[in-house]
């Protein structure tokens, strides 16, 4: 995220309102395996997704492609 945010060229409302959407608000895991580990360890009916402003895997409510939910509520 660091890296993101030193490198880009200007402040975009609209890219700074995704990262805060989609980043910064939330829990970041280094793999898939450990994001879907503690979504199953909480009961939480959620997706994995990798993302491309950090380079780690969060959490969402949103169906992602090719992504079955986690745990069934």
């Amino acid at each position: 995220m660091d890296f993101f945010v030193r490198t880009r060229s200007g402040a975009d409302p609209a890219i700074d309102a995704d990262v805060a959407r989609s980043c910064t608000s939330k829990q970041p895991y280094a793999s898939e395996g450990e994001a879907r580990a503690v979504a199953a360890m909480n009961g939480m009916k959620l997706f994995t997704y990798h993302c491309r402003y950090c380079d780690f895997w969060h959490l969402t409510r949103r169906p992602t492609s090719s992504n079955a939910p986690i745990a069934d509520d």
